[in-house]
């Protein structure tokens, strides 16, 4: 074996792919103290980072061969054996996992490809990641356990979200029975349409949680209407059922929504968001129209009702209130008096001819 290969085998030895709960989360053991971070060694980058990297309690579930790990900075580490080999599998696995947590009333981030980063078991009681991932949050999250961040970053180790372990995989197996009541639900459109509610990308918000509107709509159409005696004729008709079923160009989501209403199976405001939604898709698919904020978050109001009709559960979501404060900047309307240098700006090329030359005169830089 070369020492590359046998390098190589180093790195590849009990590896797996971590996604970090974002905000900074402390998953903190049931008979410990959350950790206090001194002040001095925050600013310093001198705390003591195998605290973070620690394991805390093992990750249960059906989608994993080998159980997965928790970690106090609230990184989740899944091997990188059988499907999960795969990183965009991972994906799947880590949206699932926060849109458990979400669906359990915890605010969780959805994550892409660029969120995941590589990692290996370490001694036997730690997690240590040796990529930096390629979003903000998995560099931030990376750098703060590695000590190779800048105290801009580390100050967030002086206010942590915490959250005991039990607590914590007690969310998991609760947003995991919510998941299995819905069947057919994708729970990253899930969890990456909350997730763009906080960064207001609302043609994002729309689109994902349309996916995830539609699909409630469809099952409730299968699993309430289809199978309510009270909604059906009282003597039956040969193959209605079947073409109720299969016909989904006749019976289209519109339609299924419109007979939903129209048997209160779904509540007015319900129908009324998805219908403004729905108008709202089209001009953005077909002319490219941008979404506005009250018909994004009017979707997500009906989605939050959609999993309380589907599941019987009465507070799904109910603990996600908008927060103005928190996800909003308040318009500032700033008059012209607070622009009159732009506006005096020359129509000259910044960086060619006279204009040009005469700033760069005025530029001094340092060495």
């Amino acid at each position: 074996m070369t020492e590359e290969e046998s390098h190589r085998k180093t790195l590849l030895k009990n590896s797996c792919w971590v996604a970090f709960l974002h905000p900074l989360t402390f998953i903190v053991p049931d008979d410990e103290k959350p950790w206090e971070v001194k002040l001095e060694d925050i600013n310093n980058i001198t705390y003591n980072s195998g605290n973070l990297i620690r394991i805390v309690s093992r990750l249960k579930s059906t989608d994993l061969e080998l159980d997965g790990m928790i970690c106090y900075d609230g990184a989740i580490a899944v091997p990188r054996k059988g499907k999960l080999d795969n990183k965009e599998e991972a994906v799947n696995f880590f949206n699932k996992l926060f849109a458990q947590l979400i669906l359990s009333g915890y605010k969780a981030e959805g994550v892409d490809l660029r969120d995941i980063v590589k990692g290996n078991l370490y001694d036997n009681y730690a997690i240590t990641t040796y990529d930096f991932g390629n979003s903000a949050v998995s560099q931030m999250h990376t750098k703060i356990r590695t000590l190779m961040v800048s105290n801009i970053d580390t100050i967030q180790l002086s206010n942590p979200r915490i959250m005991n372990v039990s607590k914590f995989i007690k969310m998991i197996e609760d947003g995991e029975r919510i998941l299995k009541k819905i069947p057919n639900l994708s729970p990253k459109f899930l969890a990456k349409g909350i997730t763009e509610i906080r960064y207001k990308n609302w043609d994002l918000v729309l689109s994902n949680l349309w996916i995830t509107s539609e699909q409630i709509i469809d099952f409730l159409w299968h699993n309430v209407f289809l199978t309510t005696d009270k909604f059906q004729p009282e003597s039956g008709i040969s193959g209605r059922i079947p073409s109720l079923k299969d016909d989904s160009r006749t019976w289209s989501a519109v339609v299924k929504q419109e007979i939903l209403y129209q048997n209160r199976i779904i509540t007015e405001d319900v129908f009324s968001n998805l219908y403004n939604a729905r108008k709202v898709r089209n001009k953005l698919v077909h002319e490219g129209k941008p979404v506005e904020r009250n018909i994004a978050l009017g979707l997500y109001d009906a989605v939050k009702k959609l999993l309380n009709i589907a599941t019987g559960e009465k507070y799904i979501l109910k603990q996600f209130p908008i927060d103005d404060k928190f996800y909003f900047d308040k318009n500032l309307n700033l008059d012209d008096e607070m622009f009159e240098e732009w506006k005096k700006l020359p129509e000259d090329n910044f960086t060619e001819g006279r204009f040009g030359t005469e700033i760069l005169k005025k530029v001094k830089f340092k060495k």
